[in-house]
């Protein structure tokens, strides 16, 4: 029974373990972090393109703004002098 205790050691299989443990969870503790990381990080890029897009959106309207009053404009004005040089019955 003396030959088992030297080559089965308890103290050292419990070492052993709760170490393998430790690791472990370091290991899962560590790839769950990483994990959020990268999702902050994504959030984060698709944020940023979010804004990037609804300011292209904002400055495409504001362009098509300008312009369809410009357009509008010079329909008016041409309808109105065209009116103007019509002659009308009476």
């Amino acid at each position: 029974m003396a030959d088992i205790n030297k080559l089965f050691d308890r103290d050292e299989m419990i070492r052993i373990a709760r170490e393998g443990l430790e690791n472990s969870m370091k290991f899962y503790m560590t790839l769950n972090e990483n994990i959020v990381k990268m999702g902050d990080l994504q959030k984060e890029a698709l944020n940023e393109t979010t804004k990037k897009n609804l300011e292209m959106l904002n400055k495409t309207f504001d362009e098509f703004q300008k312009n369809h009053k410009t357009v509008t404009t010079k329909v008016e004005t041409f309808y109105r002098d065209l009116l103007e040089k019509v002659p009308t019955k009476k």
